[in-house]
């Protein structure tokens, strides 16, 4: 694990930006989400999350935990509060390595990525379902997502976007999360 943290925090540091976002602007609600890490026999995962129909925003979608920041709330914070909010992990069985770059989506949100950790193995850590928001929860192997990986285009009226797709099983990862995911991959495929 010592290995795989080094990387991720050397990958945090390399200038990689978004592909095909809406320029970051006023007016934009604030939100952090956690993208965390474990690991099992070694082997790097990270946590996804599928949101429930009953939530306020991007229903049904696969995300990383997180939501909007409230006044005066820290993104790191936020994303902690949130993670354990959704998923029962508490804060101090995470370490804060760094995070990826704002980025806006088109429902209006500035995004802040926040990259974590677990102290402790993902046998130790147990994930608690908040079922108001959380329909699913589950770890995906770092490894398994460059082979599930796609481009594909969205479109909008009679607009075509690119965007990022990684088919996990039933559960189809896109949008900022997509983003994110494929931004991640891209800094630590850099380093080698």
């Amino acid at each position: 694990m010592t290995h795989f943290r080094s990387k991720l925090v050397s990958s945090l540091q390399a200038e990689v930006p978004y592909t095909e976002r809406p320029a970051l602007k006023p007016g934009l609600k604030r939100a952090a989400v956690l993208a965390l890490f474990g690991t099992s026999d070694q082997e790097p995962q990270i946590l996804i999350t599928k949101r429930t129909e009953e939530v306020e925003t991007h229903k049904g979608q696969m995300a990383f935990p997180g939501g909007i920041c409230e006044t005066e709330e820290s993104d790191e914070t936020a994303a902690l509060r949130e993670s354990h909010e959704e998923v029962g992990i508490a804060p101090s069985q995470i370490e804060i390595l760094g995070r990826l770059p704002e980025l806006a989506t088109p429902t209006g949100f500035c995004i802040v990525p926040i990259i974590g950790i677990l102290r402790h193995s993902l046998e130790e850590v147990k994930l608690v379902v908040n079922p108001a928001e959380i329909a699913d929860a589950f770890w995906v192997p770092l490894k398994d997502l460059k082979y599930v990986y796609r481009r594909e285009l969205f479109t909008v009226g009679q607009v075509k976007y690119p965007i990022h797709v990684f088919q996990i099983r039933e559960h189809r990862i896109w949008g900022a999360t997509g983003l994110m995911i494929k931004n991640l991959l891209d800094r630590m495929d850099r380093l080698g």
